[in-house]
């Protein structure tokens, strides 16, 4: 029997196609991505939690919502450390592995990031609507902020340390995962995620449709904004300016 997991990610980081990837080997009970979103199937948590600042009765909550153990990815750069520290701290109560998924070249999930949201497209369907019109020219894109996208990778670097202490504190022992390891060369990215599996107890021998599964993963890249990077107007300007504020943002989790 596998363990249950929680991934501890951040947007446009790949995460969703890895976690359903896991998801579908695992016995554990599938619950929708990033649940704790205030949209979503386990959102009243957190949103109670913000009314009352009440850190007991948040665990509380969360050991009534994890005692089934459900699958769990979260964009960890949404919630205040207190939320997070209680999840992990709950989580690891109840036996589940911790995985870090991450991507190293943090200029571009920034960007990425920022084009979903000019656009409004964060999904494949959605791109294969917007995108077309983009390339064609046909509707432009506007200027980038360039200070929120600064700040964005400020509190995205100080949420990383912060959640590479609280795992230090209580002696989490995560599997660390790179974008860029997984999706770079094939042979490799098949060796990582099988090693990841092996960390969840999960045997691929066992999963008849495996192949298939993971040829899958590895080949499906989400919407490809890249594609569309270059009509962005100041985009030159914005990725200069990053590139110099990046050297302060170097990444926390070395890879497992």
């Amino acid at each position: 029997m596998s363990e249950p997991y929680l991934i501890w990610t951040m947007r446009r980081t790949g995460g969703t196609t890895l976690a359903s990837l896991l998801a579908s080997l695992s016995e554990h009970p599938k619950i929708e991505h990033e649940p704790f979103n205030h949209d979503r199937a386990l959102g009243h948590v957190f949103l109670r939690f913000k009314e009352t600042g009440d850190e007991a009765m948040l665990r509380a909550m969360l050991r009534e919502c994890l005692g089934a153990r459900p699958l769990i990815k979260h964009c960890h750069e949404l919630k205040p450390a207190a939320f997070n520290l209680a999840l992990l701290q709950v989580a690891c109560s109840l036996g589940y592995r911790q995985v870090v998924l991450d991507r190293r070249n943090e200029i571009d999930r920034i960007l990425s990031l920022e084009l979903a949201a000019l656009t409004g497209a964060w999904g494949g369907a959605e791109a294969r609507r917007i995108y077309p019109a983009i390339e064609a020219g046909t509707q432009t894109l506007p200027a980038m902020d360039l200070p929120r996208l600064l700040r964005e990778m400020t509190h995205c670097h100080l949420r990383r340390r912060e959640l590479a202490e609280m795992m230090r504190q209580i002696g989490a022992a995560p599997f660390v995962v790179y974008f860029e390891d997984i999706y770079a060369e094939h042979a490799q990215g098949r060796a990582l995620i099988e090693r990841l599996l092996a960390f969840l107890g999960i045997d691929p021998a066992e999963h008849e449709g495996y192949e298939r599964l993971v040829e899958e993963a590895l080949l499906r890249r989400g919407q490809n904004s890249a594609r569309i990077m270059d009509a962005v107007p100041n985009l030159a300007e914005m990725k200069a300016e990053m590139a110099r504020h990046e050297a302060e943002c170097r990444p926390v989790f070395e890879a497992s």
